[in-house]
């Protein structure tokens, strides 16, 4: 009996490594293709995706021009001068209102108009007569809304 059961054993094995091998639906004599070797598989070249143009260059800032300061000029409200004495001293102070604001000789007087922003100095106020120097202006940089991040 045990050649029996070692020729069964054998014949079982010989039919599940069958099984495995071969797909019960396949015709009698039919052997599927051989896979191709992995060496022989050559890989297709990737196109190179060209770059991406460069950003668009900022448009250059103008200068600003004395018709700049001349407009910035005409935007100065002056609402009147006020002149005062002490008469222990007699030393007269003056000052003038600008746009809602009281300047006396030596401060700077700030303003912005169309996007320029400018600073002048209060040399003096003498007999109601303003005298301003100019001391710098720059433009302001606009902001787009894609500019913005919260």
């Amino acid at each position: 009996m045990k050649t029996s059961t070692g020729h069964l054993l054998f014949s079982l094995l010989f039919a599940l490594s069958a099984l495995a091998a071969r797909d019960p639906f396949w015709p009698i004599g039919y052997e599927p293709p051989k896979p191709e070797a992995e060496s022989e598989k050559v890989p297709e070249p990737v196109a190179k995706l060209p770059e991406p143009p460069p950003p668009p260059q900022p448009p250059a800032i103008k200068p600003v021009t004395e018709k700049d300061w001349a407009e910035a000029r005409k935007a100065l409200l002056i609402s009147g001068y006020i002149q005062s004495r002490r008469p222990d001293t007699g030393e007269t102070h003056s000052k003038v209102m600008i746009n809602r604001e009281t300047f006396s000789p030596g401060d700077t007087l700030n303003v912005t108009n169309l996007n320029i922003h400018f600073v002048w100095f209060i040399e003096s106020l003498a007999d109601n007569d303003l005298k301003l120097k100019q001391v710098q202006a720059a433009r302001i940089a606009t902001l787009k809304v894609t500019d913005h991040k919260p």
